[in-house]
């Protein structure tokens, strides 16, 4: 059991004795002056017991007190209790870190199904900067919710139809024929860069000039088989740059669906068959339209135009719909860009009216990435085109460091990405100084290892110093980190907790001699303490993705 639990265990019990019930509020004491932990019990029961809150205090502290487990139980103000936990109780902290090991911080499991979509960018090209930030949201929540007991699902949409991907289609043959000697000039609407010359590499191996006299449009080459086969093989190609990016950025997705896939089974006219058996729609100015208002959307949406095609909503509900019925998840949720904000309600207006529960569908925003150096914007000039890829981000600062800085602000606001900052070596650097915090840990583990000295992880009194006690307090408090960044969707907090860590324990590094053969003993319980710290260190780290680093 964590200390703090026994705490507060403790206070239930107290208030069982005193017939309340009430769960009790505790919280951690900034600086030794108060103790160690602290509670307002006192002032939440006054009221209700009709009593003055210092008194009540005093009753409960007095409890307290015959408990075997503080040296000190102070009341200060008018009725805080401070608490001074015994030494030996708080190298306990150290037992339970390394009886668990990788699974410290883990909560209990729940009978709860997460289904996540992430990243989900188009195939019309590599991933860039803004599909790195949704990337890393959706699997640092996703390491999170697991450590926090979820059962969580990894979804990827591919948005393979449509006329981006005709577009598509387009500028590859343009790329194509400019390859084999024919001068084609791009389209305005069409895709510019460096991964258009690599795809038509392979057109040309594959068909040489075999579709030289074919004439195109802004959307459409000429020849419908020609177009066919642009069309489907490049995204095919992109799909699998994508996947591997992925995969190189720690990022797993166990399923992949598409958008013409849904096409092709006809899911959209299924799903409209549904909603008019459920008279969810109705017909207005030659249109078939959403009753989306019966669940709190601002109007009513189309679904067919006057004209008959389908509406962007459709596709949308549609996979949803299928994600329900073939996940059986409890959640869905999606990680988009910070534009789509005004999507949510008729999502789950449409979805509600299909039978699911309004509330179904989460969508985490994530805002802008922008990329500054020395104040200015940073402009990525290794490659040609207009978007800032993320395999060069990665090749210029490193996967670590990409994943954690995008990891370390709030995905619902923007962000500057300061390429200087990243690539300093010095504790400006919070990647720099979290990772070498590790690299210290390693290196007096190992000086330890070949001086023959053995780690103790017995209790002890014999860690009193006060940077000690602070830090074992706060590697007590992982489980409840990992909660709350779970509850609310902040996975941010996992890197604050880090660089909490990395402060706490650089302050004690340089404060103590851990390894002191003066004082054996002493020294063995310190490299005990140390190799729990490691391993919370390394328990945080695979919440971001990033590595613990043997030297650096």
């Amino acid at each position: 059991m964590k200390v703090i639990d026994i705490f507060r265990s403790d206070l239930v019990e107290i208030l069982k004795e005193m017939q309340v019930d009430l769960e009790p509020i505790v919280e951690i004491n900034k600086g030794k002056e108060n103790g160690h932990f602290s509670t307002t019990i006192a002032l939440m029961l006054a009221k209700k017991m009709g009593k003055n809150p210092k008194d009540l205090a005093t009753i409960i502290g007095d409890k307290l007190s015959q408990k075997d487990y503080y040296s000190s139980v102070k009341i200060a103000g008018i009725g805080f209790i401070n608490v001074e936990v015994k030494t030996d109780l708080l190298s306990t902290i150290i037992l339970n870190i390394m009886n668990q090991k990788d699974n410290y911080g883990q909560n209990e499991q729940k009978n709860y199904i997460i289904n996540l979509e992430l990243v989900s960018a188009n195939p019309t090209g590599w991933l860039h900067l803004g599909h790195a930030r949704n990337a890393v949201t959706g699997d640092t929540l996703k390491r999170v919710w697991e450590k926090d007991g979820f059962n969580v699902q990894t979804e990827y949409y591919t948005n393979d139809a449509g006329n981006q991907i005709n577009v598509l289609a387009v500028t590859v043959f343009v790329y194509y024929l400019n390859m084999i000697g024919v001068k084609a000039e791009l389209p305005s609407v069409a895709y510019k860069g460096e991964a258009y010359d690599e795809v038509a590499t392979m057109f040309v191996a594959e068909y040489g000039d075999k579709f030289k006299d074919i004439k195109f449009t802004d959307t459409q080459i000429l020849d419908q088989e020609a177009h066919d086969i642009f069309r489907y093989k490049s995204v095919a190609f992109f799909m699998d740059i994508i996947k591997q990016q992925l995969k190189d950025f720690d990022v797993e997705i166990e399923h992949y669906s598409s958008e013409q896939e849904m096409y092709d089974k006809h899911e959209l006219e299924k799903t409209l068959e549904l909603y008019k058996e459920k008279n969810a729609t109705y017909e207005k100015d030659g249109a078939l339209w959403l009753r989306t208002t019966d669940f709190g959307d601002d109007k009513d949406r189309v679904l067919v135009k006057s004209d008959g095609t389908f509406t962007y909503i459709l596709p949308d509900l549609a996979t949803h719909r299928i994600r329900i019925e073939r996940t059986k998840a409890d959640k869905l949720v999606n990680v988009w860009g910070g534009d789509h904000h005004g999507y949510i309600a008729r999502m789950r207006a449409g979805l509600a009216l299909l039978g699911a529960r309004p509330d179904i569908l989460d969508i985490e925003m994530c805002q802008m990435v922008r990329l500054v150096k020395d104040g200015q914007e940073f402009k990525m000039s290794k490659r040609k085109g207009t978007a800032i890829w993320m395999v060069d981000l990665i090749e210029l600062v490193g996967k670590d460091a990409l994943r954690y800085m995008l990891a370390s602000k709030s995905s619902s606001s923007h962000m500057e990405l300061d390429i200087g900052l990243i690539q300093q070596k010095t504790s400006s650097n919070p990647v720099y100084y979290a990772q070498y915090a590790t690299a210290r840990c390693n290196s007096i583990l190992n000086q330890a290892k070949e001086k023959n000295i053995q780690p103790k992880f017995e209790k002890t009194t014999l860690l009193n110093h006060e940077k000690e006690i602070q830090l074992l307090i706060t590697l007590d408090n992982f489980s409840d980190i990992v909660r709350i960044a779970s509850k609310n969707k902040t996975p941010h907090l996992i890197c604050e907790y880090i660089q909490l860590i990395s402060k706490q324990f650089h302050s004690y590094y340089s404060d103590t001699k851990i390894i002191n053969e003066e004082e054996m003993e002493l020294t063995q319980y310190r490299l005990g303490f140390i190799q729990s710290i490691l391993q919370v260190f390394k328990n945080t780290f695979d919440l971001i993705g990033i590595e613990v680093m043997t030297k650096m």
